[in-house]
């Protein structure tokens, strides 16, 4: 008896030495057909619901399978270190139908645990009828969590809002949600939410006091939110990497009040043919860099780098709401932006030792009124600032366009330099700019300007396209459909004009963010 406790207790330190689920772990069963009164440890005895099974897993290493089915139910994972998950090849949903969460700032989905991984449901209608404040699809509020393979739609307020430090949101696609805003468009003036976003952390175990820490945001399809699409504010090195958004009400990529934070490798554009309409028709904004609060660390430190942009434009701080903020340490790099432009700040805006170097602007429209604290160099305008002149690249990108640009069709080879391209060869090295959008190496000594490097591969590395139809203001119970994008043969765009034109910092209006 001795020799075999022995051989149990050795057994049981290698398999945590290895990382392996632990011996006395569980697993658990949940399907509409079971009952709560069940053992639900085998796929003949479920649960009926999420929460019986969640009560009875409460140790590390369990595992709670559910089965396809419609739960009208709210979640709560307080426990650490447990595993929620589709079961292989189901499709579980969790609808907050018109009455759930009931309370102000509820969530269907809250994780306060730490160590957890939630993974393959469709998760909707949250506070529905707006009932309640707030109304989050999912709420993140213990650190070192993972949410992956998720579909979230119709929350009232944010799809997906990550609190907690260290948390992952990964191949999900997050879309009609900030539902608020739907019924009452071009009114709401302040307040709005997100798609799916990581920001301020109130916990008393929070790394930075108010702060979110180390989030990433990666590989998740973001669209038709009624607010921002994708954002980090109020957060210190967040990651936003390898995401498609577009079409959403305002903002699409927003990065505020934040601190080391990288944006690389996503693909942000409005459609030619948008479900929704951005918030009062104003120009639409793809990626944002502003301050919004005086009492959070002011930005710094942050990486705008080989990103694609389509029909939008990026605003490099061309306004805040803090005072004497600006692009503090930015480098913004090798991105390619068509149809849209750039814009920089000036007034109350103070730029210090950022750099913007190597991005392709094609467009019609762009604005940098001062250039102090910036430096510029091999960057290509059609529309050239005018004190920017001499440090511009001329001639025409010779960007491919190929396939469409309707909603969820749009692909990265739309964005690739032709192999005549003046382009190809025209940067400056960077020591942070080591690869391209395709994770593929960059030359040495004379690299591509653009998130293109010309001898990339031709199958891009991020989410697959969403192709959607237009939604109405009722919640809707259908799952989009992933379309195979249309291609057609590659064409060479016209030359533009690269002569310069003095264009006036167009006028933003931001806002408070919404919380609990």
């Amino acid at each position: 008896m001795k020799n075999l406790t022995k051989k149990l207790l050795f057994t049981v330190c290698i398999q945590g030495l290895m990382g392996l689920q632990p011996i006395y772990a569980a697993t658990y069963y949940v399907s509409p057909s079971g009952a709560d009164t069940n053992a639900g440890t085998s796929l003949s005895t479920p649960v009926k619901t999420i929460k019986a099974a969640l009560n009875k897993a409460n140790l590390s290493g369990d595992i709670v399978y559910v089965m396809t089915g419609t739960y009208v139910e709210t979640v709560s994972i307080g426990q650490s270190g447990i595993t929620l998950s589709a079961y292989l090849n189901n499709k579980p949903i969790i609808d907050g139908t018109t009455t759930l969460p009931r309370g102000d700032w509820g969530a269907l989905i809250s994780v306060n645990g730490n160590n957890n991984t939630i993974s393959g449901f469709e998760v909707k209608n949250s506070n529905s009828t707006g009932a309640y404040l707030g109304g989050y699809g999912i709420q993140v509020i213990g650190h070192h969590n993972t949410i992956s393979k998720m579909n979230i739609n119709h929350s009232w307020e944010t799809g997906i809002i990550v609190n907690g430090d260290y948390n992952i949101v990964e191949d999900s696609m997050v879309w009609q949600n900030s539902r608020r805003n739907s019924t009452n468009t071009g009114q709401v003036t302040s307040g709005w939410a997100a798609g799916l976003s990581a920001a301020r952390n109130n916990s008393s175990s929070a790394l930075k006091s108010g702060i979110n820490s180390y989030a990433t945001l990666r590989r998740n399809t973001v669209f038709n939110n009624w607010g921002e699409g994708l954002s980090c504010f109020e957060a210190d090195h967040c990651t936003l990497e390898d995401n498609i958004v577009y079409d959403n009400w305002t903002v699409n990529l927003y990065l505020s009040d934040s601190t080391d934070s990288l944006v690389q490798r996503n693909m942000v554009y409005i459609s030619s043919q948008p479900a929704i309409a951005t918030r009062n028709n104003k120009s639409p904004s793809g990626i944002t860099l502003a301050d919004e609060v005086s009492n959070k660390p002011r930005s710094a430190n942050n990486t705008l780098i080989n990103n694609l942009i389509y029909n939008a434009d990026v605003d490099a701080f061309s306004w805040t709401q803090v005072a004497n903020s600006g692009l503090n340490n930015v480098l913004i790099a090798n991105n390619t932006i068509v149809d849209g432009g750039l814009f920089t700040g000036a007034g109350d805006i103070v730029n210090t030792n950022s750099q913007i170097s190597n991005n392709i602007i094609l467009g019609t429209d762009s604005a940098v009124p001062n250039k102090t604290g910036i430096l510029f160099s091999n960057n290509n305008w059609s529309v050239v600032p005018p004190i920017l002149a001499s440090t511009n690249i001329a001639g025409d990108p010779k960007i491919a366009r190929t396939g469409t640009t309707t909603a969820g069709t749009l692909t990265a080879d739309y964005f690739k330099l032709l192999a005549n391209s003046p382009m190809i060869g025209a940067g400056v090295p960077l020591t942070s700019v080591t690869t391209d959008f395709f994770k593929v190496t960059r030359k040495a000594t004379s690299p591509d300007i653009g998130a293109h490097e010309f001898s990339s591969s031709s199958t891009p590395v991020t989410t697959t396209p969403v192709t959607t139809t237009p939604v109405t203001t009722t919640p809707v119970t259908t799952t989009p459909v992933t379309t195979a994008p249309v291609t057609t043969a590659p064409v060479t765009t016209a030359p533009v004009t690269t002569t310069p034109v003095t264009t006036a910092p167009k006028a933003r209006k931001s806002r408070k963010k919404s919380s609990p």
